[in-house]
């Protein structure tokens, strides 16, 4: 974000009919979110002397290739979204509108 072409978002498009194909009472969240965790299980059998690690130090070619099947659609979208959308409609708010991508311009809830 904040980058010359705005913000950018890359992620998984999985349709609620889709993952319930792959994992019946499933929702895509449940799903998405419990594949980057059978991922990082994987990784972690696989590696036991490891101990605890950040996840940058993790193989992510691994975790992705166990996670992958249960993604669907891999894909990035470039957006003009900033954190001022929409913002001081209800109540005025302190932002900073110099800088969109200050700290400070980010809901915290």
């Amino acid at each position: 974000m904040g980058h010359e072409k705005g913000a950018y978002w890359y992620g998984s498009r999985l349709s609620i009919e889709d993952a319930r194909q792959l994992a019946p009472h499933n929702n895509a969240t449940s799903l998405q979110v419990t594949a980057a965790v059978l991922g990082g299980m994987v990784w972690a059998l696989e590696n036991p002397t490891a101990g605890v690690v950040e996840a940058d130090e993790l193989d992510h070619a691994r975790v992705l290739e166990i996670a992958g099947p249960y993604l669907g659609e891999m894909a990035g979208a470039y957006s003009d979204w900033t954190p001022l959308e929409d913002r001081g409609g209800l109540f005025a708010e302190e932002t900073d509108q110099s800088c969109p991508w200050q700290f400070g311009n980010f809901r915290v809830a």
